[in-house]
This record gives C-alpha cells, structure tokens and sequence, in this order.
C-alpha cells in the first residue's frame, strides 16, 4: 500500500491519523529464484543478499559517467555487490551468475536488495507535478511490486508452434542478452531479431547462422515468437505507481526503477 502525506504535516497530528506504529521488519537476506543459473547440471535458485552500504552507493553512483552503460549494466554491477550467494556457489567465485540470471530472477534480488536495505517500506520524496508541493510516498516493498509464481518450469524451454507446424523453443532473456541487445540493436526489428537469435534453443539442428534464421522468419511467426517472450514473463512488474498528491490532490506518477529505489 503507497502512502502520502506532505512535509507540513505536523508530528502530532501524524501519530493521531496513524495511531498504529508502522513496522519495519527485519531485513531480508534470503531470496528464492524462480528459474537461478545452472552450475555443475543442478540449477540453484536459493541466494542470500545483504544490505547496500555507503561504500556500494559510491562504485554505484560512479558508473553514471561511463556512456556506454545500459539499464541492464547497471542492475548488473548492483547485483554483483548486494549478491553473497546462489545456492553453494559465491558471487564473488563466479560473478557471471548475474548475467546468467532471467530477467525476472535479477529483479526479484533487486527488490530483495532494496528490502535487505529499507526493511519492508521504502520512504521516498516525490514532487508533485502540479504543485510542486513536497510528498512524502512510502511504498510498501512487499505489496506494491506485483508478483505471482509462475505456473510453469521456469528451467524448461517455451515451446511455440509456427505456421508450418515447426515447433520453435525459447527460453525467457537473461541479463546478458538484454545488455547484448540494448547495445547492438539500432531499432525495434533488429531487437526482436537479436533477442529472437540469443533465446532460441536447438539441439543437432541448430542454424548455421541464427540471426539470419531469425531474419528469415515470417513476420507471423516472428510477432508469436516475440510475443511469446514479452506477454507477462515471469517475475515483479516493475512498473509505474500512481498515488495522489496529499496537497492539491492530483496524480502522482512514481516511476519505478534501480536509481529511484536505491538514490531517491
């Protein structure tokens, strides 16, 4: 649940709205993900993070300098410091794992970070766009980012039929293919065709030259085979929050991302 309220709003009559004392729970050092990386055949899904210090915020806040950083570079190097573990294996042994994980997996231990940091609700001041008056938003970390177990083998393939019967298989995109993509694609076509290429999965039949299978795909098919990949993936949706402004009243857009979670 988001909460409002603006900074002229007196102690006392803040403790009298809201008699109940809000809870900070313990942090989280425990996450479970829902598909975690495969080591030695076993795929390993129990991770233990730990809370974000100064230290972390700095080698964080420092990337921002570098241009060539996608979104996915930076949720990378976060996780690679708030990670300890993935099943028996450390992160600092195999720092690859983050760019091994699914999409979904890798912001489920963002938000563990972010719980692991906070505890269970993350204040965070917001101006209001109409106003400008100053809100202060608590969103409830457990609440307000969406997430249900998905219903099938997170380690199995997807399996899509084509129009010539043909059965394409496909496995959801990991951080290293949406940092490979983010970085090599010039439009939307040539995303769809790099991430169809990276998350096709063939056995003795595997294209000489993926991504010009990819390319040489029927749009049809092409359009299911994308579809398939972005139509509710796995893991917390990470979205925007609409709340009020406690002032004049009007919509207040949070945009939910790593720098708004971690900095604001």
């Amino acid at each position: 649940m988001i909460e409002t309220n603006t900074a002229s709003i007196d102690a006392a009559n803040e403790a009298l709205s809201d008699p109940a004392p809000r809870i900070n729970n313990a942090p989280v050092t425990e996450v479970l993900l829902m598909r975690g990386v495969l080591r030695d055949n076993q795929w390993l899904q129990e991770s233990v993070i730990r809370e974000l210090n100064g230290e972390d915020e700095e080698a964080i806040a420092s990337l921002t300098s570098k241009n060539e950083l996608v979104y996915s570079d930076y949720m990378t190097a976060l996780l690679k410091r708030a990670v300890v573990s993935i099943g028996n294996v450390q992160m600092s042994d195999d720092p690859t794992m983050v760019d091994d994980l699914l999409i979904g997996d890798r912001d489920l231990l963002f938000i563990g970070a972010m719980k692991a940091t906070y505890g269970r609700f993350r204040e965070m001041e917001v101006a209001c766009g109409n106003c400008n008056a100053t809100n202060f938003v608590t969103l409830n970390l457990e609440e307000d980012f969406k997430f249900e177990k998905p219903t099938f083998d997170c380690t199995k393939p997807l399996e899509v039929e084509l129009r010539n019967g043909s059965i394409v298989k496909l496995r959801y995109p990991t951080g290293s293919d949406s940092s490979y993509v983010a970085k090599n694609a010039k439009n939307n076509a040539e995303q769809n065709t790099l991430m169809l290429s990276r998350c096709a999965e063939w056995g003795d039949d595997k294209p000489a030259d993926v991504q010009k299978w990819a390319k040489t795909l029927g749009v049809s098919d092409r359009n299911k085979l994308v579809r398939a990949l972005t139509t509710n993936p796995p893991g917390p949706k990470m979205e925007e929050v609409k709340t009020q402004c406690a002032k004049c009243e009007d919509d207040l857009l949070i945009l939910m991302d790593w720098v708004s979670l971690l900095f604001s």
